[in-house]
């Protein structure tokens, strides 16, 4: 009974010190006005915003809201970006998540435009090298974004050397004239896959066994 309870103890142990990388105002409620906090807005063209707005959250208050408008401003390209950018530890290398979110967009016509979420798997403690370890770039009209709030699930793996990311949701939009359009974002997480939890607790276990 013993070295049964304390095998579940060590496993239990491993498990919660897994990397969970939490997203901070995962739902863009705290905040001032159009700023989010945790979140750095950044915009890359003159007829475009984003913003923390009240306009169309998907739970609570508030969602992020990436726009641009080549109807009554100049079509001019340009790439609109919402990003988090987590600490060193706030994940564990080489091992798979799932990255979900509710999201939509003002129209379907997406003549000039695309919508993306990236995330950078980086190195910024410099202990194996440093910088960007790799990556992942997935078009969310690619994945059947509408004018109705859906949930969106991508499965993900860490690269190696990684202890840390950078998750940004981006909207792209060409120098077409006469278009104008939105993109919403809401209820972000970056959870561990249940597998992954499941082979730490049990990596524990094993070993506690073979010192036994």
């Amino acid at each position: 009974m013993k070295t049964t309870t304390t095998i579940a103890i060590l496993a239990a142990a491993a498990a919660a010190s897994f990397a969970s990388a939490d997203i901070i105002n995962a739902g863009f409620e705290a905040g001032t006005g159009a700023d989010a906090d945790n979140w750095a807005e950044i915009f890359g063209g003159p007829s475009g915003s984003v913003e923390r707005s009240m306009a169309n959250p998907n739970s609570g208050d508030y969602s992020a809201y990436m726009s641009f408008d080549h109807i009554t401003n100049v079509a001019v390209g340009g790439a609109y970006f919402i990003e988090q950018n987590q600490p060193v530890g706030s994940i564990t290398a080489e091992t798979d998540y799932n990255l979900s979110f509710y999201a939509m967009v003002d129209s379907t016509d997406f003549v000039g435009m695309d919508t993306f979420v990236q995330i950078l798997w980086l190195d910024q403690d410099g202990s194996d090298g440093g910088g960007v370890r790799g990556e992942s770039l997935t078009s969310l009209i690619g994945l059947g974004i509408n004018d109705g709030y859906q949930q969106f699930s991508i499965d993900l793996t860490s690269a190696a050397g990684a202890d840390s990311f950078l998750l940004r949701f981006q909207l792209s939009a060409g120098a077409v004239d006469g278009i104008a359009n939105g993109v919403y974002v809401d209820d972000v997480a970056l959870t561990p896959a249940p597998g992954s939890v499941a082979l730490l607790g049990l990596g524990g276990l094993m070993a506690t066994r073979r010192r036994r």
